[in-house]
């Protein structure tokens, strides 16, 4: 009995034995069995089956900002023809009115309205001291000077048609007139005018034009 177990049992060990060993050889190739990697159908790379699925489209990279700046770019302004005068000049003088020189008259057939006069007037000054107590500090007695045009400056601008006499148009500086220095006379339409002009302790500039002659 004793003879046949340890038969057994010599068998059994024989049968580990090439267990073993058959266990330990590699696979055909060199492959390792260890099944802790990718297949190499699975791992990915250039040679492999495309596996994209088309939701994601092919687009331009966005620009990458630089350091440099671009300049500001200057444009050259438009060069504008200066505007021309529509108007003729007619007169453009300064004279002195007194009593040794109180009138100009002057004749103009108006064909090309309108007929336009300014004038700018330079009236006698008159200076006259006022002699007044101070209100500030001791009240002291003070002299203070005063300047006002001359009540005998004046002057006045008259166009009339020249066949019937009647006024088209007038204005002016004291007298009847307020003491504005600058203005204008308009006349807007055709005749043969006389324009006149008449003052006294006055010095003016007078400039007269026309539409066309």
């Amino acid at each position: 009995m004793s003879r046949v177990y340890k038969s057994f049992f010599v068998a059994a060990v024989m049968v580990l034995i090439l267990v073993s060993a058959g266990c330990a050889e590699l696979p055909p190739g060199g492959e390792s069995g260890w099944s802790g990697g990718l297949s190499p159908d699975k791992q990915g790379g250039s040679g492999g089956e495309d596996d994209d699925p088309g939701y994601l489209k092919p687009a331009t990279p966005y620009p990458t900002a630089t350091s440099s700046m671009a300049g500001p770019t200057l444009s050259k302004p438009v060069e504008t023809a200066p505007t021309q005068d529509p108007y003729v000049t007619l007169y453009n003088r300064t004279t002195e009115f007194s009593l040794t020189h109180p009138t100009d008259a002057y004749s103009f057939d108006l064909t090309a309205p309108p007929l336009i006069i300014e004038f700018d007037v330079e009236p006698k000054m008159i200076t006259r001291e006022k002699y007044t107590t101070s209100d500030y500090g001791s009240k002291k007695d003070i002299v203070v000077k005063q300047s006002y045009p001359s009540e005998d400056s004046w002057f006045t601008v008259t166009v009339r048609d020249r066949e019937s006499g009647a006024i088209v148009a007038e204005d002016g500086f004291g007298k009847r007139f307020s003491t504005d220095t600058d203005k204008r006379v308009f006349v807007g339409r055709l005749g043969d005018y006389l324009i006149q002009f008449s003052g006294n302790d006055v010095k003016v500039h007078i400039l007269v034009r026309a539409g066309g002659v």
